[in-house]
């Protein structure tokens, strides 16, 4: 027996499980020796893997962030850094629960994308701090005029953060109402820790703040270091800063060389990652996930019985076991030791060494069910299920020994030849739904013509490599009994063909005629034909009508009966009679958009009659719809996030290098892909390239605001532009060094399992964002030497660059502007 769960919409799926086992729980007892309750399917057990995962993501990230802040900045000032991360998640969570948003997979890989950001104002904040008191000022003084120095880049730069991630809240139809949660979620976030680190982490500073090697100097607005002007710049000394110092004069000595190889350097980025991911695969809609389960649906033929449908479903389960396959004919009874047989244990070996049970030889597969009812003549659905259907249930991915994909592949070989049914697999997508990667709309008038067009079409599909489980939803020649009515006879008898069809109607379909109450119940009194008489149409032979006068006349006098086929469901999409063509790609070896790609070019000769046409939708539309809204938002972010940079410098010059250098790290981009082996995805990525704008102006707005400092007490360009970036290398790194290792975990898959306290070598949720987080990471990566070497090397270009224009102009003047002589001149 199967008992089906399903949730309300907008109820939690957790809580509705873990009722259901205790109602299972509560009754067990009762049940007698040998029952055995079986959970399949069970979408809470996803949920709480991934949301286990996340978890596991962000302490894990937490702790790396805490240790490279120990190294850098000693353990208590490690500690002052690191409050801000609980404190800022405090402030989130209460604005995310007022807001009426719960905890989702969204929100908290939102999280653990923010976590590295957490701390970068706090790192900006207290590294200053810290050097101040480094220069002989009290913690007082130093917690104040730190946080005064770099108040402002820090707020622009949260701004701006905030700024690119503003524009996908406005993300509209299903993908945005799925994507929607991380922008909310990443600017609450964002802006709580804006406000810890300008309130919460200078009175921390304040208090609690050491050096490593000296007690606490008294406060003091002018003490060592510290001029009537301001704080000085670092001094340069160790390995480290001698090394950047070094490096930084090389480039300023060279700087047409930098820029150059900065720019061909994207460029070659870009050209590895054509090659390496190859050009059949350069974009992806959604990521490819191992599904955690599938399901092998059954279009079975027209009016087939329950024991044909029954029999069909256990042959095909005798295949996916690996059992024996035969009989291989539908119609001939399925031997039980056999059926029996194909679902002895078989026992396989997980990657960590451990021995666990089976249905099938295939050693992925934990459960496999059936469904099997009695078709209603409509077909089989078009989505995951059907009626009839075989749901086949994974194991959790630690204990897999390969991938799903690999086992439907298997599947698909094993069933290919089952005659009896069209048979298709479907895997369990994961996310919003985006319908299949190709699907097709034939639209026109007559359905018969839009039936043979669909025919047409599926045998070209079919022939597109990595193409499977093709399918149309046009259903011809249902069998039906057609009952043609002589009007002249039946008007004889006094009967109309309205009196006609409700005694059909009522023979078949049943008519209620009273209520019948006990109690407080009542039941409906239906008159209706014997269930086993509705089965047989020769009871149409023996019907008899009451005709107008009370007499029973034959339904054959009045009516002949024949046997006929009809068309199926009439679907209808825009007021157009549609139908649909679609397929599943194996998106493991090339991307659905590749193939429907190669679907548009094999149709685009095809001949239509006139008034037909031909649309591509499902997956495709919606990849058109986010690729544009995702490539608006973009310009939008940056057009924001130069306004903001615009008010903070006062300046057009200073905000243009900064986007310089949003663009060049577009390389990281493509490095991370090459990495991580995965195409551009036009959600996960994009998504990333966004968050990336954002992170990487800020390390360039607190340089290029110190440089300004710097020049404005009067300092030579170069030697500014060399000091600042001295100063301010500990916090870039440390910022950017901070939000890798918090996305560590994402990419690798690698975490701590704090439940188990073990270390846990796969996850669940790595599948979903891990080309985001590579983005994001690889990203940073050049990001941050554009930032400590280009951006400098472009604002000595600027400036010269401002300088030398007003002398080019007049240069050109003297050289290209003659005044006209006038006709009144004197000769």
């Amino acid at each position: 027996m199967n008992i089906s769960v399903k949730k309300r919409t907008g109820e939690n799926i957790i809580a509705i499980a873990e009722q259901v086992d205790m109602v299972v729980d509560r009754h067990r007892a009762n049940w007698g020796p040998g029952t055995r309750i079986t959970k399949l399917m069970d979408q809470s057990k996803e949920i709480r893997n991934l949301v286990k995962d996340l978890e596991n993501n962000i302490l894990s990230g937490l702790v790396l962030v805490i240790v490279v802040l120990f190294f850098f900045l000693g353990l208590r000032n490690a500690v002052l850094v690191a409050l801000a991360i609980p404190f800022s998640m405090l402030l989130s969570f209460m604005v995310l629960n007022l807001l009426g948003i719960s905890l989702n997979m969204v929100v908290l890989f939102s999280l653990t994308l923010a976590l590295g950001m957490l701390v970068d104002n706090a790192v900006v904040i207290i590294e200053n701090i810290y050097r101040y008191m480094e220069q002989g000022v009290g913690r007082v003084a130093a917690a104040m005029k730190g946080t005064a120095e770099v108040a402002w880049p820090v707020i622009g730069s949260s701004a701006t953060t905030i700024a690119a991630f503003a524009p996908m809240i406005f993300w509209p139809d299903i993908m945005g109402a799925f994507m929607r949660y991380l922008p909310i979620t990443l600017i609450i976030t964002l802006s709580s820790s804006l406000f810890v680190a300008l309130v919460i982490n200078p009175t921390f500073g304040a208090l609690f703040m050491r050096l490593k090697s000296d007690s606490a100097g008294e406060d003091a607005a002018t003490v060592k270091g510290v001029t009537a002007t301001g704080e000085q710049p670092v001094e340069v000394r160790g390995r480290l800063l001698t090394s950047y110092v070094w490096l930084l004069r090389a480039a300023l000595n060279h700087r047409l060389p930098v820029v150059l190889m900065s720019v061909l350097f994207l460029g070659l980025l870009f050209q590895v990652w054509l090659i390496v991911i190859g050009l059949e695969r350069p974009v992806e809609f959604f990521p490819s996930i191992d599904p955690s389960n599938a399901y092998v649906n059954l279009d079975l033929p027209e009016g087939s019985d329950l024991a044909y449908n029954d029999r069909l479903l256990k042959l095909l389960e005798m295949r996916i076991t690996g059992a024996a396959t035969e009989p291989t004919n539908p119609l001939i009874e399925v031997d039980p030791e056999a059926y029996q047989a194909a679902y002895r244990p078989k026992t396989h070996a997980t990657p960590q060494g451990e021995q666990i049970q089976g249905p099938s030889d295939l050693q992925t597969i934990e459960h496999i069910y059936a469904k099997a009812v009695k078709t209603p003549g409509a077909g089989a659905l078009f989505g995951n299920t059907a009626d009839n259907h075989l749901g086949i249930q994974f194991l959790d991915l630690a204990d897999r020994a390969e991938s799903t994909s690999q086992s439907l592949e298997e599947i698909r070989r094993r069933i290919g030849d089952m005659p009896g049914a069209k048979i298709t697999v479907e895997k369990e997508e994961g996310g919003p739904p985006t319908g299949a990667p190709i699907n097709i709309e034939i639209s026109g008038d007559r359905f018969e013509v839009l039936g043979k067009l669909a025919k047409s079409i599926e045998k070209l599909v079919r022939n597109i490599p990595h193409v499977e489980d093709v399918q149309n939803d046009y259903q011809e020649a249902i069998p039906a009994l057609r009952v043609r009515v002589d009007r002249q006879k039946a008007a004889m008898f006094g009967l109309t063909t309205s009196a006609l069809g409700l005694a059909l109607k009522t023979a078949y379909n049943g008519l209620d005629v009273s209520t019948y109450y006990e109690g407080d119940d009542e039941y409906d009194i239906t008159v209706i034909l014997p269930e086993a008489e509705r089965k047989h149409p020769d009871v149409l032979q023996r019907l008899m009508i009451p005709s107008s006068s009370g007499e029973l006349v034959p339904l054959t006098t009045l009516a002949a009966i024949d046997y006929t086929g009809i068309l199926g469901d009439i679907i209808r999409i825009d007021q157009q009679r549609v139908v649909t063509v679609k397929a599943n790609v194996d998106e493991s070896k090339v991307p659905g958009a590749v193939a429907r790609m190669q679907a548009e070019k094999m149709l685009a000769d095809f001949q239509l009659p006139p008034g037909y046409r031909i649309k591509f939708t499902g997956e495709f539309e919606d990849q058109q719809k986010s690729q544009t809204f995702l490539s608006k938002a973009f310009l939008i972010a940056l057009f924001l996030i130069f306004f903001i940079l615009v008010t903070l410098f006062n300046s057009v010059a200073q905000p243009m290098i900064i986007l310089t250098s949003v663009v060049l790290s577009l390389g990281g981009v493509f490095l991370g892909l090459v990495v991580i082996d995965k195409p551009f995805g036009v959600i996960m990525t994009g998504v990333g390239v966004i968050s990336l704008a954002g992170v990487v102006v800020n390390n360039a707005i607190v340089l290029i605001d110190y440089t300004n400092k710097l020049l404005a007490r009067g300092m030579a360009l170069r030697e500014a532009v060399v000091a600042a970036g001295a100063t301010r290398l500990r916090p870039v790194m440390l910022t950017a060094v901070t939000t890798i290792l918090g996305l560590i975990p994402m990419v690798t898959g690698v975490s701590f399992d704090f439940s188990a306290m073990a270390v846990s070598w796969v996850n669940e949720s790595t599948q979903w964002w891990q080309s985001m987080a590579a983005v994001v990471i690889f990203g940073l990566m050049i990001a941050t030497f554009l930032t400590l070497v280009v951006v400098p090397v472009l604002y000595t270009v600027m400036d010269d660059a401002r300088r030398w224009a007003p002398r080019s102009v007049r240069w050109l003047r003297r050289m290209y502007w003659k005044p006209v002589a006038s006709n009144n001149s004197v000769k």
